[in-house]
């Protein structure tokens, strides 16, 4: 049995899978993200930031640093969304 090639020498395949059709966004969806999200997870970040390096600055660990910045980012995330209100 033997496998047909192209004109370039490279294998064809009779099974080749076509690839999918472009995904069409209705025009009235909206933004991915609202201004009032945006505004929370970036504050939340810099609040991350803060703790890490603070955290870098005291323990000179930076893997304990990593770790208290997620915890910061991800405490006060739903913080930040009570105070600032919708």
């Amino acid at each position: 049995m033997t496998t047909p090639t192209n004109d370039d020498g490279t294998t064809s395949s009779h099974n080749q899978v076509q690839p999918a059709p472009p995904v069409q966004v209705a025009s009235g969806s909206g933004p991915l993200l609202t201004s009032h999200a945006a505004l929370i997870l970036l504050t939340a970040v810099m609040v991350g930031g803060a703790v890490a390096v603070l955290t870098y600055l005291s323990a000179s660990n930076g893997a304990a640093a990593a770790l208290a910045g997620l915890m910061g980012a991800g405490a006060s995330t739903p913080v930040l969304h009570t105070l600032i209100g919708s």
